[in-house]
């Protein structure tokens, strides 16, 4: 559950494509909507699923079942282009299972 628009949402993982940090607010983007939750960043990386998510930016998490493209430095969710930092760039390649 998450804490937007006054009350509470439940969202599953599989509903979440990313989620990114704004000043003091977290904002989860799923396919049909976006919510802004009071939280930080860190606080919601501690309670995810490991498994589906990993930080790829000191602002994004993201869902890896929901990556469409990663090219150079962005991963591409969607229409979102998301930049993937150098010093988490190996730790999303090494997750992603590459033929």
């Amino acid at each position: 559950f998450i804490k937007a628009d006054g009350k509470l949402i439940r969202l599953h993982d599989n509903d979440i494509n990313f989620i990114e940090a704004v000043g003091d607010y977290v904002k989860f983007v799923t396919t049909e909507k976006t919510f802004l939750s009071l939280a930080t960043l860190k606080s919601i990386e501690e309670k995810l699923n490991s498994d589906a998510f990993v930080k790829v930016h000191r602002s994004y998490i993201i869902n890896t079942k929901k990556i469409s493209d990663i090219e150079d430095n962005t991963i591409l969710i969607g229409k979102h282009v998301i930049p993937i930092s150098k010093a988490h760039r190996k730790v999303i390649m090494d997750r992603l299972n590459i033929i």
